[in-house]
């Protein structure tokens, strides 16, 4: 009974648990111009519950974000650098803006 009562336990427990995966988004940040623009960048990002890291260029006008898709999506990361002035579009592969 025992051994019954811990698998129903177990299996609810992990049915109920979302499976979180780190990811990263490539951001073009094209207001990005002065020294000073990545670190506003970086800190409103950075801000976003689920962000892990923010890494800015500024002579490409980039950001790289890599996050925690369980807590924190897209929209708020691009929402967070454009609420601080400085917009910004996912860069998805083959280098197209969306």
């Amino acid at each position: 009974m025992r051994k019954l009562a811990f698998a129903a336990t177990f299996i609810l427990l992990t049915a109920s648990t979302s499976v979180a995966e780190e990811r990263s988004v490539n951001l073009s940040v094209p207001g990005m111009f002065c020294a000073s623009c990545p670190f506003v960048v970086q800190a409103a990002i950075g801000e976003v519950e689920g962000v892990l890291s923010v890494t800015t260029d500024v002579d490409e006008r980039t950001a790289l974000v890599r996050y925690d898709d369980a807590v924190a999506h897209v929209g708020e990361i691009t929402a967070a650098s454009t609420n601080a002035g400085y917009e910004a579009t996912v860069i998805v592969e083959g280098g197209e803006h969306s």
